[in-house]
């Protein structure tokens, strides 16, 4: 009954990924060109929200539009469409005067080809780990990973999934990430405790994913890198260095797009009225994004009490005598489906802390270790779900689906299963030395 009423309360999100991802393969099965295209998620998603506010039928009107428009404001969703806003301005501003032309040559001439995807990986994580965030990270890493896929050095899809690799990297380990603050606060737990979990399980699965990245790097297509002026390279070396400082990402995105423009002017006479077009398209190249997020955000205003109906029939599952192992399981669990149900890691986080922290104590879990958890397998799902920000902002600056990054998100899918092991064949016996 329990796993009968988890599902029905699944339903609108479950209902927009069928409809989404089931038109998709109906007009790939009918041999139509660009198939994923044809039915846009920020319409898919419209049925979707049509369901849960019928299911919501215990609930006024008035209640239902508050709940969806206090989703759509959510702070964590405008948050995210200023960030796609500002990424499309800075993406597009720095293509029109040539700085993602002269960093690609700059990169190609530094770094032998067969490791580029590993540099690309690495200076990811390094830099969203600095910045505690994933989405300033593909912002300023994407156009140059996009820029190495349209000369051949990789796939677009390979080359978008390997910057959300990194920037989860990051946004799971990072002491600064908005996840990390969540779930040391709702656990009330240490913070060195919880990054030493963290970054014991994220170095290996980055280890093994670098291995990873290094067998798949197929290329077969030699680049050489073309002359470049070194001038214009300053733009992402601003970006970099501001967010490496501890710059607001805002801050970081506004300052580098005013010092694109006067670099571009300086180097070949940028024209301002020219500067403004190019601005005014970045945000337009975000549209789409904006307003699927904005959506999925009212459908998260929804669906919020199902939610929390969700964790706590996920948590009941388990009896309180079944073990730390059993009960870190179920704290992944509920995590996962929080993340899923939200496609907010922060969110879904919040959300989870409250079962998180009691199931954690009902079973001698120490707050750390529950910690670690959440912002962990949080971090999991959100890179891999196709509706989530992260693919969805890689994806647009690259110009592909997001279901083509999905299956190419090595990192993710290795932190999970490194994770799992870890509690499995370790976690008891962490906790017991941890007790002791």
């Amino acid at each position: 009954m329990a796993m009968r009423n988890i599902l029905t309360s699944l339903l609108p999100l479950l209902f927009f990924v069928a409809l989404y991802v089931g038109s998709g393969v109906y007009f790939t099965l009918q041999d139509v060109p660009n198939a994923f295209y044809q039915l846009s998620p920020s319409v898919a998603i419209i049925p979707a929200i049509m369901l849960a506010w019928v299911l919501q039928k215990n609930i006024s009107n008035e209640h239902r539009i508050t709940a969806f428009l206090a989703g759509v404001g959510h702070r964590d969703i405008i948050s995210m469409c200023l960030i796609f806003m500002l990424a499309g301005a800075f993406t597009t501003v720095t293509q029109s005067i040539g700085s993602v032309d002269a960093t690609i040559n700059m990169t190609l001439s530094i770094i032998p080809q067969k490791f580029l995807l590993i540099g690309i990986f690495i200076a990811s994580a390094l830099i969203s780990t600095a910045i505690g965030t994933s989405m300033g990270t593909i912002a300023s890493i994407a156009p140059i990973a996009s820029g190495l896929a349209a000369q051949g050095a990789f796939s677009q899809a390979l080359g978008m999934a390997t910057v959300i690799g990194g920037a989860m990297f990051g946004d799971n380990l990072s002491l600064v990430s908005d996840t990390t603050i969540a779930a040391v606060s709702s656990q009330e737990a240490d913070y060195k405790a919880k990054f030493r979990i963290n970054a014991i399980i994220s170095c290996i699965a980055g280890a093994m994913t670098a291995i990873l990245l290094f067998l798949v790097h197929n290329q077969t297509v030699t680049i050489e890198a073309k002359e470049f002026s070194p001038g214009l390279i300053l733009p992402y070396a601003i970006l970099i260095g501001l967010a490496l400082s501890g710059k607001n990402v805002f801050n970081v995105l506004v300052i580098s797009i005013v010092f694109a423009y006067c670099i571009g002017f300086l180097n070949s006479g940028y024209p301002f009225v020219q500067f403004s077009d190019d601005i005014k398209t970045g945000f337009m190249s975000m549209n789409e994004i904006m307003i699927l997020s904005l959506l999925v955000g009212g459908l998260s205003g929804l669906t919020s009490g199902e939610a929390k109906d969700i964790a706590k029939k996920l948590g009941n599952l388990f009896p309180a005598n079944s073990g730390k192992t059993f009960a870190q399981i179920t704290i992944a669990l509920v995590v996962s489906v929080m993340d899923v149900l939200l496609a907010n890691n922060t969110v879904a986080i919040v959300m989870s802390g409250g079962i998180a922290k009691e199931v954690a104590h009902r079973c001698n879990i120490q707050k750390h270790y529950s910690a670690a958890w959440l912002d962990i397998f949080s971090c999991v799902v959100q890179g891999i779900i196709p509706y989530g920000a992260q693919i969805l902002l890689a994806s647009s600056i690259a110009g592909i689906r997001p279901l083509d990054v999905v299956p190419h998100v090595y990192y993710c899918y290795i932190l999970g299963v490194v994770a799992i092991m870890f509690i499995l064949f370790c976690g008891d016996k962490a906790l017991r030395k941890t007790s002791a």
